[in-house]
């Protein structure tokens, strides 16, 4: 199921069975973040974020889909391909303006950056500077509701 409502913009509604699938729209989603781009990705905790970012950075060929994982520990992962460069940003973890600073992500953009943001509602700035929002919900164990506006 996939619908783009507004002419002028970006709006998808599609729902995934599996973490393959998932995977699978994060491939065709890659179409659409041509540089550079801040996305946030919006979803509590085991809605898919990690598994969709698997298939954006494959169809990048910044990495492999196994050699993704979630960075909720480092706080940014970075994957290097030909046509861009991807920043898989967790900030879960940060709490404050100040600490956000200390990341340093304003570094990070560049004409060749692709910056995939997950928790970033936390902060009003990235709600703000957004080109692409990801929200997706679990509808069941493997089912995931995943929903692409800007």
């Amino acid at each position: 199921m996939l619908k783009q409502t507004r002419p002028d913009g970006l709006q998808r509604d599609i729902l995934t069975h599996s973490a393959e699938e998932t995977i699978a729209f994060g491939r065709t989603l890659a179409q659409l973040l041509a540089p550079p781009k801040l996305v946030l990705l919006r979803g509590d905790l085991g809605a898919g974020k990690t598994t969709l970012v698997k298939g954006i950075a494959a169809a990048f060929e910044a990495a492999a889909e196994e050699d993704v994982t979630s960075p909720t520990f480092t706080l940014v992962h970075e994957y290097r391909g030909p046509r861009a460069t991807l920043y898989h940003i967790d900030l879960y973890r940060i709490d404050t303006p100040r600490e956000l600073e200390t990341l340093g992500l304003d570094d990070l953009r560049s004409d060749n950056s692709v910056l995939l943001i997950e928790w970033g509602e936390k902060f009003p700035r990235f709600m703000r500077e957004r080109d692409v929002e990801v929200v997706l919900e679990r509808e069941g164990d493997t089912e995931r509701r995943i929903k692409v506006s800007n």
